[in-house]
């Protein structure tokens, strides 16, 4: 099942996250962060038996869409989206744009998606 491949890179993304994050590289670290929730969410779809979608924006869609079926609050998935937008500006800007706080904010949503897996 592919889901359990998802969940072991989400991890090994996060681990990336923690050591970049610690050593005050903001946007390298969310950018890992981020390819961490992008991971759970991929395995919460395989979980519900949904195919992988093909881009970014379409698993954030997905996710909206099936979200009463896979009990994802709202919130969780506007969330996100938002750290979707970030992860992009911190990849491709020159100008910083991630915070300590969206840093915060990333690492809960991520440990919310988690339990979705792992419960």
């Amino acid at each position: 099942m592919a889901s359990k491949e998802h969940v072991e890179r989400a991890k090994k993304a996060f681990e990336a996250y923690r050591i970049l994050r610690g050593k005050k590289l903001l946007e390298d670290a969310f950018s890992r962060g981020y390819y961490a929730l992008l991971h759970v969410g991929l395995a919460i779809l395989d979980e519900a038996g949904e195919a992988p979608p093909k881009t970014h924006a379409g698993l954030v869609a997905k996710l909206w869409a099936l979200k009463e079926k896979l009990a994802i609050p709202p919130e969780w998935l506007s969330k996100l989206s938002r750290m979707q937008s970030l992860r992009e500006g911190g990849d491709y800007g020159v100008v910083p744009t991630v915070s300590e706080s969206d840093l915060d904010s990333l690492e809960k949503l991520y440990y919310d998606f988690l339990k979705k897996v792992t419960a």
